[in-house]
């Protein structure tokens, strides 16, 4: 099977070539994008057919610095989905910045290497143990990196990649190495597709001990609406070297519309602002955006049912399976197992489409089945999987 077919979630066109079933046969599990999307608001006729005004732009970003709690509309950008802010910035950092190599705790999204890579930045995927996250927690009596000490000159890691699963990233990186030996950091928090967890306080504490060295921290919270107390947004006005990157078509279920925020010092914002150009996001998906922001009622209720489902769905796999959880978040959940590769296949030929991924042919991600019928589907196709251990064969 072509590696392509497992590079993101999503990809069911190519997974209906392969296994020759219709596009609209499939279910997809294979991303982390809310099954239960929010429910559209008809735009104005007006948003179709005139260009986005500059009180379009103003009422998104108004609701924005609510739903994140950010101080100021001057520290928010709104752009056409997180993946072309993601590409974005390492040229912005190169050029302002004078960034020359930038550190990934890996593995993770796999679009933020490529971004680097192609901005010419040395760019070194750190395979990120559970001791080196704690790492950031635990070196200081606040449970956080004090901005004045020394981070810890080694950190044991307890789990190493080739234990974990995982191949192909450096291996084995005591943090005080890592900082010392790039100009920017790249966390995802939660992260994508474990679900590993900084808490707020401690990674204010990192980002403002990377910033008094003149060093960048750039997090990706694509999945911090089911787990908002870890955000950093409502801290980004004491930051002047953070950026924060914020994902709303996941959360929403809406990612068609295309509309991602960066969140940074007014002075990156400008710079982001102005080279996205006029008329970024569409009027209709900025009129969207600006209602599903401020539905609060929603927001609270969604989050509840979706951290209800990724139980549901816990108990459905590793019923079925000998596998394990490793980890995720309300809308995504990974497992680790030797038959998994065997249970992939399985589902496919039966048309429902999970997350492999291929360096790591031991780990299923699974995005959630939503609607009752998708649970009922996904239940029985679990249930003819076989009890013994075994191969399938394509």
């Amino acid at each position: 099977m072509s590696d392509d077919i497992f590079r993101h979630g999503g990809a069911i066109d190519l997974a209906s070539e392969h296994y020759n079933i219709p596009v609209d046969h499939w279910l997809d599990l294979s991303t982390g994008i809310n099954p239960t999307p929010y429910l559209i608001t008809d735009a104005p006729a007006k948003t179709w057919h005139r260009l986005p005004l500059k009180r379009d732009t103003d009422a998104v970003l108004a609701a924005a610095k609510q739903y994140y709690g950010i101080v100021s509309m001057d520290h928010i950008a709104c752009g056409p989905g997180t993946q072309a802010l993601i590409q974005l910035v390492p040229f912005i950092l190169a050029k302002t910045a004078n960034i020359n190599s930038v550190a990934i705790f890996g593995p993770t999204y796999g679009e933020h290497a490529p971004a680097w890579q192609r901005a010419h930045i040395r760019t070194t995927e750190i395979y990120a143990t559970p001791d080196m996250r704690q790492a950031i927690v635990r070196n200081s009596p606040t449970g956080a990196v004090s901005p004045d000490a020394s981070l810890a000159p080694h950190i044991e890691p307890k789990c190493r990649s080739s234990d974990f699963g995982w191949s192909g990233l450096t291996p084995d990186h005591d943090l005080a190495d890592v900082i010392n030996t790039h100009d920017a950091f790249v966390i995802v928090n939660p992260n994508n597709p474990d679900g590993g967890l900084i808490d707020q306080n401690s990674l204010f504490s990192f980002a403002t001990y990377l910033q008094k060295r003149g060093k960048y921290l750039i997090i990706d919270e694509a999945f911090a609406d089911t787990a908002p107390d870890v955000s950093l947004c409502p801290k980004i006005h004491e930051l002047t070297n953070t950026i924060i990157l914020r994902s709303f078509g996941k959360f929403f279920g809406l990612a068609g519309i295309r509309v991602g925020f960066a969140v940074a010092h007014p002075a990156m914002i400008a710079d982001i602002t102005d080279r996205l150009g006029p008329w970024a996001v569409s009027g209709p998906a900025l009129h969207i955006t600006t209602h599903a922001l401020g539905d609060q009622t929603w927001h609270q209720t969604m989050r509840d049912r979706l951290a209800a489902q990724a139980k549901w769905l816990d108990q459905a796999v590793l019923h079925a399976t000998d596998c394990e959880l490793v980890g995720g978040t309300s809308l995504l959940r990974l497992y680790r197992g030797c038959r998994l590769p065997d249970l992939q296949k399985h589902l496919a030929r039966q048309g429902i489409w999970v997350r492999g991924f291929t360096n790591a042919p031991n780990w299923l991600r699974f995005g959630l089945p939503g609607i009752s019928t998708n649970q009922r589907r996904l239940i029985s196709v679990l249930s003819d999987f076989p009890a013994r251990t075994g191969t399938t064969k394509v």
